[in-house]
């Protein structure tokens, strides 16, 4: 019995460690193969980024444009320097000693006042160190334009003087300084004319936005900006004029509160440069939403010493939200065509088109 029991033992054993041959099954690719080599690694070909994160080729030419950001705001700094310099002379003549011992003694009358902030709302651009002209006033480049220059540039060449050719290159929103020499003039202007010229995609080439339907008709913005805006904010000033003289025994042009609409006025001169002059699109946005909220904060000001000033200056916002509109549904339909970012650009490798009216005199 006990030897049976030994002989199924010893078959139940190897019952167990019989098996049944079958064909090797080779183990998955990825658990079998070695890592390959750094060089191998770097040479392989990687995914592409899913298209909500790929970027968008017309994007990758429209690098930011610190310097002309930069230039905005120092351009606002000095135009404020300049105005209260102003007003300041204005000022000590009107309660200073003038040559000889004679003295005014007294405020301007509210008359020479409402003319004084008329005329800084038409021409407050004056002080400014960049190029704000409005849109009426600025001639674009034509193809009679372009024709004429390129004559020239076939013609005589090396007779051209590189002031002369900077200032062609301004014309058309071409990325040049005054450092740079004929030759590299003529480059730019050569890759001006092989993108179409004047018809060609670039900043500061005319009229080459499309414009919503709902446009108003280009005499509506100088007759509001003339016959309403202007003198609305003149008589304000002139009501809180008038005020200052109890809260700074004296009337003072360089009022602190004055001063806030004076720095609206900055900014819009500069916002002037960067829609009209520039034709810069998509920074124009925040730009006149910026103009809108220095009216307003200004109102603010005025209404604080007088709410009937406060009030007509507050009308004067309901045209620039007009303004606004038109200038944001602008982008927007333009947008729609062409990438057009809401900052100001430049492409890669290039100076900002943006240039105080002084650089030229220190670079000539």
């Amino acid at each position: 019995m006990q030897l049976r029991v030994v002989q199924l033992a010893t078959l139940a054993a190897a019952a167990a460690a019989y098996r049944v041959p079958t064909a090797p099954v080779p183990a998955p690719a990825l658990a079998t193969a070695r890592p390959l080599p750094l060089a191998a690694r770097s040479a392989s070909p990687r995914l592409a980024p899913p298209r909500c994160v790929a970027s968008s080729p017309e994007l990758d030419d429209k690098t930011l444009d610190a310097g002309a950001l930069g230039r905005y705001v120092f351009a606002v700094l000095i135009q404020m320097v300049a105005v209260t310099t102003a007003f300041g002379f204005v000022d000590l003549a009107c309660y200073g000693p003038l040559p000889g011992g004679a003295e005014l003694g007294g405020p301007l009358p509210w008359q020479a006042v409402v003319g004084i902030f008329v005329a800084m709302s038409l021409r407050s651009r004056v002080f400014s160190p960049l190029d704000n002209s409005r849109p009426e006033l600025r001639t674009g480049v034509s193809a009679d334009d372009d024709a004429a220059l390129r004559l020239r540039l076939d013609t005589e060449v090396a007779k051209l003087k590189n002031t002369y050719l900077r200032e062609e290159c301004y014309k058309r929103g071409l990325a040049v300084d005054g450092t740079m020499d004929r030759k590299e003039y003529v480059a730019v202007l050569e890759a001006y004319y092989e993108r179409g010229g004047a018809g060609g995609d670039k900043v500061g080439s005319g009229e080459d936005r499309i414009m919503p339907d709902w446009t108003p008709p280009g005499v509506t913005f100088p007759l509001m900006w003339v016959g309403v805006v202007a003198p609305l904010r003149a008589f304000a000033a002139s009501l809180v004029y008038e005020a200052s003289t109890g809260r700074l025994n004296g009337a003072h042009l360089d009022d602190p509160v004055l001063l806030w609409l004076v720095f609206h006025l900055c900014v819009g001169d500069t916002w002037n440069t960067v829609n009209n002059v520039e034709r810069r699109t998509g920074a124009a946005v925040p730009g006149v939403v910026l103009v809108w909220l220095t009216t307003l904060y200004a109102a603010k000001q005025f209404y604080d010493v007088s709410p009937v000033a406060g009030g007509l200056l507050g009308l004067t916002a309901v045209w620039i939200t007009v303004a606004g509109a038109l200038v944001a549904d602008t982008w927007r339909i333009n947008n729609a065509v062409a990438p057009e970012p809401l900052y100001p650009h430049k492409p890669p490798g290039t100076i900002s088109v943006t240039r105080l009216l002084f650089e030229d005199a220190m670079t000539s």
